[in-house]
Order: C-alpha cells, then sequence, then structure tokens
C-alpha cells in the first residue's frame, strides 16, 4: 500500500511508510507539546510534493499561525495559498446567546456538525486536496456537553472526513489534569490512529516525545520517539 508521509523526518519507518491514505489520525498532547507544528509539518511536506492540502484552525488567527510558522521554519503558507495548492482558514464555534434546554443542544449540535462538514468539503473540493488538518476538536468536544450527543456528533464528523477521501490529522488538547487522550475520551476511539505527544523534562536534550497509540492497517512502532526542531523542520532523534 501507498502511503502519506507524516512530513516528520525519520517517522515514516515508524508506521510502514507513513499514514494509511484516506485515514482520520488524531494528534493528542498538553499544551505546548508542539501539535499545531506537527499538523503543519504534516501539510507543507503535501505541498511541497504538489499535493493539495487545507489547514483548518478553530481556536487561533490563521495569520498567527502562519507568522510563527515562517519565524520559525521560514515555511511560505501564503505562497502556496497563491498557487492554489493550500486552503488555509478559520473556522469559529457557535456561541449560542441564552441557555439551551436539551432539545435545544441537540438541534445546534446537529447544525454545527453539518455545518462544519459542509464548508470542510467545500475547503477540499476548492483545492482538491488530498491532505487535511482539523486543528483543533477539542473546541467541538467542550461545546458539545452531553457525552451521546457529542459522540454521535464526531462519529458524523468523522465519517464526512473520510467521505472526501482525504488523510486527515484532527489534534485534540489533553487537559492539564487528564490521563486520557482527549478531553471527553471519546475521539480517539473514533480515530483510526493515534498518536501522542508529551513534554517530558527527563534531560535537557530530549523533552519532546512522540508515541503511536494505534494505528489501524499498520504494524507500527510502540515506542516513546523523542523529536526536536529546527530551521529545517521537525526530525526523530534517535536514542542508542
Amino acid at each position: 500500500m501507498e502511503r502519506v508521509s507524516t512530513g516528520i523526518a525519520g517517522f515514516d519507518d515508524k508506521l510502514e511508510g507513513g499514514f494509511v491514505p484516506g485515514s482520520v489520525v488524531l494528534i493528542a498532547g498538553k499544551a505546548g507539546t508542539c501539535k499545531t507544528t506537527v499538523s503543519a509539518s504534516f501539510i507543507y511536506d503535501g505541498v511541497q510534493k504538489n499535493e493539495p492540502g487545507v489547514y483548518i484552525t478553530t481556536e487561533e488567527m490563521e495569520d498567527g499561525i502562519k507568522n510563527d510558522l515562517m519565524s520559525v521554519f521560514g515555511w511560505d503558507f501564503p505562497a502556496f495559498e497563491q498557487k492554489g495548492v493550500l486552503n488555509f482558514m478559520s473556522i469559529k464555534p457557535i456561541y449560542p446567546d441564552k441557555v439551551l434546554g436539551d432539545s435545544d443542544l441537540a438541534k445546534i449540535s446537529k447544525f454545527y456538525t453539518y455545518d462544519i462538514s459542509k464548508k470542510i468539503i467545500a475547503a477540499v473540493k476548492a483545492v482538491g486536496a488530498k491532505r487535511l488538518v482539523l486543528d483543533s476538536i477539542s473546541i467541538f468536544e467542550m461545546f458539545i456537553k452531553d457525552k451521546y450527543l457529542a459522540k454521535i456528533s464526531l462519529m458524523t464528523l468523522l465519517e464526512e472526513l473520510r467521505k472526501t477521501g482525504v488523510t486527515t490529522i484532527i489534534t485534540g488538547e489533553i487537559p492539564e489534569s487528564s490521563e486520557g487522550l482527549s478531553r471527553n475520551e471519546i475521539v480517539e476511539y473514533l480515530a483510526d490512529g493515534v498518536m501522542k505527544l508529551e513534554f517530558v523534562p527527563v534531560s535537557e536534550d530530549y523533552k519532546r516525545t512522540i508515541t503511536i497509540r494505534k494505528m489501524r492497517r499498520t504494524n507500527h512502532s510502540s515506542d516513546i520517539h523523542p523529536f526536536e526542531f529546527n530551521k529545517d523542520g521537525l526530525n526523530i532523534v534517535e536514542v542508542r
């Protein structure tokens, strides 16, 4: 099977060559573990290979992310937007103007899922995307408090993402006090793959690590892999 590169140097061989095409992979981690950087690296790797991409942010400003990536790595996302191979956009959540009852919450959850799915599909079609990032799913989890509604909504969203045929990364923030893999501990069971990022102050050299918790249809590494980043991008540090 032809695989989709992760964009992290030295990491594809931990996944039998990369991600399964068309799969949905959760990148989970607490604050400061490089979730956005890992996701952006995946998209940037693709557009450099003429694989169009869509990057959707639900929490941060588009220009803020682009400027940060340009200053650290020199990744010129606006240039690829101008070439028509990248759609970099923001989808903000709905803010109800009143307290909602259970029936209202169900309706607005359904509408929100439909609305965000429609916008994502349109963005994918606009550039003929092969890769997609949704950064992050956490705002979606916080918006829908009811666990049953959250599961149904997330299942619907992920199925719509799979229907596009693009290889997708979704990011999710792990609360500081949690030992789980997501805010509601739901999406990790629905995704095809889960990779956990951690900030581990074990030594001065290796502080950030990545672990593949699951990856369907893949004989993957189960080791904890330290990684680092410099002006050339992200790369795995081999520990011997």
